[in-house]
This record gives C-alpha cells, structure tokens and sequence, in this order.
C-alpha cells in the first residue's frame, strides 16, 4: 500500500475529512516519526501496529574490509558505526498476519 492509497482508505474510513487533510497528517506523522527515530535510541510505537527504532553498533574494522578502506581511502578507522533498522510488530499485528496467512493456504 503506497501513500495515495493509504490516503484514499482513510478518507473512506473518516468521511468528515476530506483527502488533503487526511494526506497532510500522514506526512507531518511521517515526519515527526522520523525525526525522533534520527535521535539516538528513538523509538515509535505504533497503536496495534508495532515499535520502529534503530540500533547502532561500533564494529572492529579487520582484515578485508581494513585493507579495501586503506585501498579507497588511504586510511582506515578502527571501528565504524552500523546502523540496524527494526521492526517489531504487536501482538495482535502478528494474530493478523497469521490469520491472513491461514486463509489463504486454504
């Protein structure tokens, strides 16, 4: 489901608002959601939906990827910073999903 969609749903579902309003919250919610998830240990917790929220991780800079860093760069650091991008649905997310997943094996 892409953003015009997700436009068009909603309006169905809130008929009082008409479609560029309900478009202009999407997008200050999608911007106020990344600009906390930018901080260091943001996190956004989706009602129903999930938690979002990025990890970092210091790693030892070693062997192949030292030597191509010195290769492209001339220099390598001693370690360098890897972000992880999470998810993690709630429970009756996943009680959905399954359900979904259920039917159509059948």
């Amino acid at each position: 489901m892409n953003h015009r969609q997700t436009v068009q749903a909603v309006a169905r579902r809130l008929p009082h608002l008409p479609k560029h309003t309900v478009a202009e919250v999407l997008e200050v919610a999608a911007e106020v959601w990344a600009a906390e998830l930018a901080q260091p240990g943001g996190t956004v917790t989706l009602v129903n939906l999930g938690r979002l929220h990025v990890e970092a991780q210091q790693m030892q800079v070693g062997g192949a990827v030292r030597d191509r860093l010195e290769a492209q760069y001339g220099t390598a650091p001693a370690t360098i910073r890897r972000l992880y991008y999470r998810f993690r649905p709630s429970g009756r997310l996943r009680d959905l999903i399954e359900e979904g997943y259920e039917k159509g094996e059948d």
